[in-house]
Parts: structure tokens; sequence; C-alpha cells
């Protein structure tokens, strides 16, 4: 029987070595900047609180995909429940202990979804939550907030639960595993590459009402530098295969930095109408789990869907003809 250690892709060893080495890179960059008087005590203080950040969320990324399918789903469930329970919160929707049980089954669904790799599974895990909440919010005889509960648990079910559960059900299997953290890896460069594109030549804002951070500029920087990065990396990771192809990678690239900026949006829009900043102080730098993950969250079904329907032209994880 082949080890744990056998049993890893080192390709997957290669993308953790980089998101390492990035923050590495980025604290000598922040200190050598700080030092040579370009940016200021706050603005350092506040780069090196996000890089002490980054440093916990990259292990506690890629290790449970290093461990394989029971890895993963331990991870998305644990992710759906803090992000779930942080959009409630921020929501004003009462804890009631019947609706977060009707939640976790959903979770719990969603789980055994990933470690048996049964898509239809994952699918169910939504209307299991649905018909659940209709059904049991009526045992408080309360019609007063019964639209607003019901809205505010499904609509976090699905952001929270469903739509990562797709990042988890791609994670499971040997080469699949390699896509979700390269996945993962290029969701988040893509945030980088809006930021720092959005800094240097940002000019027209975007969604001013929405974000007022994010420009025109911004994302068709970060499209660019992310369709660059997928495309080379993707190359480099999976020559060979089918998703090797140069035809797969550039829209690819496109559609991931697209969807990784809706995504961004989507939970901005929420705060917006919450009048909240933050939806919670989780993550020192932040925000909060799902201010972390907005990204990640929306792309990882589009990713899913994208990456199947490609795949039903022909496998993307075998090796080319």
């Amino acid at each position: 029987m082949a080890s744990a250690a056998e049993s890893i892709d080192p390709r997957q060893l290669w993308i953790a070595g980089i998101a390492c080495a990035a923050i590495a890179l980025g604290w000598v960059v922040s200190a050598t900047l700080h030092r040579l008087g370009t940016t200021s005590d706050k603005m350092h203080r506040e780069l090196m609180l996000r890089l002490r950040t980054w440093a916990i969320i990259t292990p506690a990324t890629v290790i449970p995909i290093l461990i394989g399918p029971a890895g993963i789903a331990c991870a998305i469930v644990i992710l759906g429940w803090v992000c779930f329970r942080e959009l409630s919160r921020a929501c004003g929707v009462d804890a009631d202990p019947v609706r977060s049980l009707c939640v976790i089954a959903g979770l719990a669904t969603i789980g055994i979804a990933i470690l048996r790799h049964d898509h239809r599974l994952l699918l169910l895990s939504a209307p299991v939550v649905a018909v659940l909440t209709a059904a049991t919010a009526l045992l408080k005889d309360r019609p007063e907030g019964y639209l607003r509960q019901l809205a505010v648990t499904n609509l976090g079910f699905m952001l929270c639960g469903l739509w990562p559960g797709h990042l988890g059900f791609l994670g499971t299997g040997y080469a699949n595993a390699t896509i979700a953290l390269w996945f993962i890896l290029s969701i988040e460069l893509n945030d980088v590459f809006a930021f720092v594109s959005g800094k240097a030549f940002g000019r027209t804002k975007l969604c001013p009402h929405t974000s007022p951070g994010k420009t025109r500029e911004g994302l068709l920087g970060a499209i660019l530098l992310t369709t660059g990065f997928v495309v080379l990396s993707g190359h480099l990771l999976f020559h060979g295969q089918g998703l090797g192809r140069i035809a797969i990678l550039v829209p690819l690239g496109v559609v991931l930095s697209l969807s990784g900026t809706i995504g961004d949006l989507v939970v901005s829009s929420i705060k917006r109408d919450l009048h909240l900043k933050d939806l919670s102080h989780s993550l020192p730098g932040h925000g909060g789990m799902l201010d972390r993950c907005d990204s990640l969250i929306f792309a990882s079904p589009v990713i899913a869907i994208t990456l199947a329907m490609l795949d039903s032209f022909g496998p993307l994880t075998n090796p080319l003809p």
C-alpha cells in the first residue's frame, strides 16, 4: 500500500511552494519599502497584518487538499458553517437552533457528496435545506419575519455551502486536487492583480456605489495578468494533457478573473445593503471569512461547470493523443 506522501501529486507541492514563496516575498518587499520610507507606518502595519493572516490561511487551505477527500470535505463543511454564521449575524437573523440544524444537514449532505464524488447528491443539498427550513419554520407559528428568515437561510446556504461545495467536489481525485489547488492560487492572485492594477492605473470607477475602490482599469489589468498566469502555470502543470492546451487556458483565465470579480461585487453589494464595511472581524486585516472568500465562493461553481463542459468534449486530465 502506498504511503500518504506517495499518494500526493508532486504538482500540489509545487503550487503550495509557490504560495509560501509569494508570502515570503511579500514580507521582504513590505519590510524593504518601509525601510526606504516608501510606505507609512500605518500602511506597513496593515500590510504585515495581512501577511500574517495569509500565513495562517495558506496552510489551512493547502493541508486539507493534501490530505485528500476527507480533508477537503471537512474543510468545506467548516468553511460553509463559519461563513453562514457570519452572514446570519450580519443580517440580524436570530440563531434559531432548528434552523441551524437544517443548515448543518445541508452541509453534511455536501460533505458526503464530496467523499462519494456524487454530483447529484451535491445538488440535492439545496432543496434539502429549502424544504427543511420552510417546514420547520412553521413550528413557531409566527408568520412575522417568515419570508426574511427563509430568504437569508437559503441564500446563505447557497453562497456558503452549495457554491464552495463545487470546489470541494472538484478537488476529489488525484488530478482534480491539483486543479483545485491551482484554481485557488489563481483566484487569490486575481485579487492581488486587481488591487495592484487599480492602484497603479485606476481612473474610472467600475461600480462606485457597490465597491468604490474597484476600477475598470483594475479589472482589465486583473484579466490580463490572471489570464497570463493561468496560461503559463497551466501549460507547465498540465503539459501533455487536454487542460494544458493554450486554446483552453486563455478563455479559462478570462472566465476565472471575471467570476472572481463578480463574486467580490456580490458580497460587497450585500455589505452595502446592510451598511457594513466587513461581515465580521475574524481575520485581522481581511474582515471575516466570507469577506476573504467572496471571489472564491462565486468562481467555484463557474469554474467547475466550465471545466465539466470542456471535459465533455474531451478528457482534460488525460494525456493528449
